[in-house]
């Protein structure tokens, strides 16, 4: 299981998503079927049938963040980012709210792709995500 799942995430590093192309060629090269690979893919929350943003926020909304008002850095997050069904109008972002990301005594908690950013407030997570706003424009 660790082959494949390290096989999935090589190829979504590569395109961003998992391309149902590529996941015909795993399952064949597995000797499974396609349905039987969508299953396992779709048990884990972090692979992606579709394109997502360059930048994936995870905002946590566990018991501990929660009553550290993780509500109000989503709120502002979406607000600042203008998040429609889970994107930013400019395809940048994608915005999830997330179970526990392992740092309840550090809450609200936020990711960014694979970084840990703690102790938020709203303010400070949007300053946070404008230094990634200024990365995205840069490398577009």
């Amino acid at each position: 299981m660790e082959v494949l799942l390290d096989k999935l995430h090589k190829v979504q590093d590569e395109f961003g998503f998992l391309p149902e192309s590529e996941i015909v060629r795993i399952a064949n090269e597995q000797g499974i079927t396609k349905s039987e690979l969508f299953g396992i893919i779709t048990f884990y929350s972090r692979f992606y049938l579709q394109p997502v943003g360059k930048f994936v926020i995870r905002i946590c909304k566990s018991l501990s963040c929660g009553i550290n008002s993780a509500a109000d850095v989503r709120q502002k997050v979406e607000e600042h980012l203008e998040i429609r069904n889970g994107s930013s109008k400019d395809g940048l972002f994608r915005l999830e709210t997330v179970e526990c990301l392992g740092h309840c005594g550090e809450g609200p908690i936020m990711t960014i792709n694979d970084k840990i950013y703690d102790k938020l407030n709203p303010e400070k997570a949007i300053e946070i995500i404008t230094s990634y706003q200024h990365k995205g424009e840069e490398n577009a």
